[in-house]
């Protein structure tokens, strides 16, 4: 699979498959582009589906830089530009929405439409709605990832086994999440997450006019379900779908339904010029 160029000397690992509309996926937090498998193998007969690690995880190269939320939002939009796919339809998970989100934003001319699943308006704590990470969720995190004692690889099981799923997924599918988490290193995670904790999208939601499906999952207590119906509530041409079997991960939990509306909701998109 290609690596694509999106500044001097960096390169995205991407997996890029089948023709037609492109669709490029951007993962949570501690999750890789095998977070898309089901997606990209259920859509890829009838779209151009492209699955990325960010910059500094995966397979992606890991310069001496600086990680933050806007050279991933850059990093996006350069790899929107790379592959001549303007304007492109973009889904983002968890973390990722905030870059799926500020790159419709900033970059209008590049998005067609985006999916936001398991996203929220700002980072965390309450603001007059239940929009972000809890305070409880963000002590608990921050705890668990204070290199104090708790080994990495233990938080995030303990993170898989108490919020990313409604019904237990298994072993194999919390082996998957693990083995994903830890091609995160630490530090950048650290860095890419501690430049989002002042994020608040409030002000910029109404001038967000691409069309946009919001996907939550109804018992989620991570991405907590209040901050889908507020960014559906306040995203002009926004739509929200309840995953009512679903908690942090709807793309699993719910694989069948939801790769039908996201393909119902692709198939009215533009050409790519």
């Amino acid at each position: 699979m290609p690596k694509y160029e999106v500044a001097p000397n960096v390169d995205l690992y991407c997996e890029d498959f089948g023709d037609g509309k492109a669709i490029i996926f951007t993962s949570a937090g501690i999750q890789t582009r095998k977070m898309w498998e089901h997606q990209a193998a259920a859509l890829s007969s009838k779209y151009r589906t492209i699955t990325y690690d960010w910059r500094g995880t995966g397979r992606s190269d890991r310069p001496r830089c600086s990680y933050g939320v806007d050279q991933a939002v850059d990093d996006l939009c350069a790899l929107v530009e790379t592959l001549s796919i303007a304007p492109a339809m973009l889904v983002g998970h968890g973390i990722g929405c905030h870059v799926t989100l500020l790159a419709a934003h900033r970059r209008p001319e590049l998005v067609d439409r985006m999916v936001l699943v398991s996203g929220s308006p700002w980072y965390t704590g309450d603001r007059g709605d239940e929009g972000g990470f809890s305070d409880e969720f963000t002590t608990w995190w921050e705890e668990q990832t204070a290199n104090q004692g708790t080994h990495i690889a233990q938080a995030y099981a303990k993170l898989c086994e108490r919020f990313l799923f409604y019904k237990d997924p298994g072993p194999a599918v919390e082996h998957s999440v693990l083995e994903q988490a830890l091609d995160w290193p630490l530090f950048v995670f650290k860095s890419y997450t501690g430049s989002m904790m002042t994020l608040d999208h409030r002000e910029i939601l109404p001038k967000v006019n691409c069309p946009t499906l919001i996907f939550q999952g109804l018992h989620d207590k991570k991405q907590r379900y209040g901050g889908g119906r507020y960014l559906a509530e306040h995203i002009p041409s926004a739509r929200l779908v309840t995953f009512k079997e679903s908690a942090h991960m709807p793309q699993v939990e719910e694989m069948a339904l939801f790769n039908q509306i996201l393909d119902e909701f692709l198939s009215d998109a533009k050409p790519n010029s």
